[in-house]
């Protein structure tokens, strides 16, 4: 008896012909196929079509392709369009998407990069086509803006956190708060004092310019350094994203890591949010201030935020022990003494004292006023305004939206960090990180839209245009 070798079947499977077609390889539940049945990509061609010359050159790659493949890579988060490329080389359902047959060659990982550079680098197309798919949305009656959720989220630099230099660089005022510096000046001017700003220099400071230094990247200048609490400081940038209570992405902003969500806030609510006519704005505790509950309580809108713990040390002589007399624009002591309004800081602090003389032989004197002359009790200009945002977080309507909180928009950013690359950034530099944002938060809409309709009917007439 002797071993017969079986005869191996997998050279035959390799050559063999069959008649097949692109999409039967594609199995009809992929995310692919639901997402090119809800949408359909033409009006990317009305969108990019004056970026490039109709009639001088070599022809262009069809640009629904070259967006397609960012799609793609944000959509199953990879590392790169390298990387993507490389996928849809050897993907059938990355191929059927991008409607590249078999036995076409793939467009070349650089193709993105070279049109950004000659193309879109100073356009707003991003910004379009993320708008587009938003409107669109909307047109199907699925956004409710009525409450509308907003959050910052850090993600990584493309930076070495040892290439640094340090910069001192000019404390810039905002509009916002230049109104409240009028407001403080008004304020001193009533009580005597002189003024802490300028008005002819548009609201500066009257003494010297005030400068901070600050940790500059020498790799990627837009970034920020991040620094909270125990976290490693790394550079990074800060998105603040705008969604409704069922997670539709509404609209974003890239800023420096270094730049704090409460700084990042007011622009981005008069430019994005305040469109869309909001009844509620609901957002983190670091945006409680009252620059902010200000802006947006004089709207008309409810703002709602969570608890905040005070900050300091907390003592039995503390400002919850003095009483605010709203009448007389006073606090009121555990004794009874008034303490009256005499100065306001630059941060719109203002400060309520009385003198040691004038406690007299009260006898909370040495636990109240310790080794100091004075007691100072402080509360902000737009104290009003916060007071009235924590009254709503205690109403039963505020509890029940602030618990839709985890499903919007901290859902958002869960999904886009564990799936689609928001975790890490590849791309250097502010505007280039904005722009291609706008894509990654339209990949979160459409693949949302995508799965949505699947569910709803097998006929699509949904479909955007």
């Amino acid at each position: 008896m002797y071993y017969e070798k079986p005869k191996s079947q997998i050279n035959c499977d390799r050559n063999q012909i069959e008649m097949i077609c692109l999409d039967q390889l594609v199995p009809e539940n992929h995310l692919v196929k639901k997402i090119e049945e809800a949408i359909n990509f033409e009006f990317i061609h009305n969108l990019t079509k004056e970026y490039y010359c109709l009639d001088n050159g070599r022809p262009c790659l069809d640009t629904i392709i070259l967006f397609k493949l960012v799609l793609l890579n944000f959509l199953f988060g990879k590392n790169s369009i390298r990387a993507t490329v490389e996928e849809a080389s050897v993907n059938t359902a990355y191929r059927w998407f991008l409607g590249i047959s078999l036995t076409e060659k793939v467009p070349n990982y650089s193709t993105f990069s070279q049109n950004y550079i000659r193309r879109y680098k100073d356009t707003e197309v991003f910004k379009k086509i993320f708008t587009r798919i938003v409107t669109q949305i909307i047109e199907l009656d699925l956004v409710d803006p009525s409450v509308i959720f907003i959050d910052g989220t850090h993600i990584k630099a493309s930076a070495n956190k040892h290439k640094t230099v340090k910069k001192e660089v000019k404390i810039v005022f905002d509009k916002y708060q230049k109104e409240m510096n009028q407001e403080i000046d008004e304020f001193r001017e009533l009580n005597g004092r002189d003024k802490w700003h300028d008005d002819d220099n548009d609201g500066e400071r009257k003494s010297n310019e005030e400068t901070k230094v600050i940790t500059k990247s020498t790799v990627d200048d837009g970034c920020g350094m991040f620094v909270k609490g125990e976290h490693e400081h790394v550079f990074a940038y800060v998105d603040q994203v705008a969604c409704d209570k069922s997670g539709w992405i509404l609209g974003h902003s890239t800023n420096p890591g270094n730049m704090h969500d409460s700084k990042a806030f007011l622009p981005f609510f008069e430019d994005v949010v305040l469109p869309y006519h909001p009844l509620v704005v609901c957002a983190d505790a670091g945006y409680l201030t009252g620059l902010i509950a200000k802006n947006v309580q004089y709207q008309g809108i409810k703002f709602l935020t969570p608890y905040m713990a005070p900050k300091g040390i907390r003592t039995t002589m503390g400002k919850k022990q003095f009483q605010y007399q709203m009448e007389i624009d006073a606090y009121l002591c555990p004794n009874k003494k008034i303490l009256e309004p005499m100065n306001i800081t630059k941060d719109g602090y203002i400060q309520y004292s009385i003198t040691k003389k004038e406690c007299g032989e009260c006898p909370l004197k040495k636990q109240c006023l310790k080794k100091y002359n004075v007691k100072t009790i402080t509360r902000h200009l737009y104290s009003d305004c916060v007071e009235v945002a924590r009254e709503y977080r205690l109403s039963e309507e505020g509890k029940e939206i602030y618990k839709l909180r985890k499903e919007s928009i901290e859902r958002i950013f869960a999904q886009g960090k564990e799936n689609h690359g928001l975790r890490f950034t590849r791309f250097r530099g502010l505007k280039k990180n904005g722009y291609l944002r706008y894509l990654l938060y339209a990949c979160l809409n459409i693949k949302k839209l995508a799965l949505l309709l699947s569910k709803r009917t097998n006929n699509y007439d949904y479909q955007i245009a």
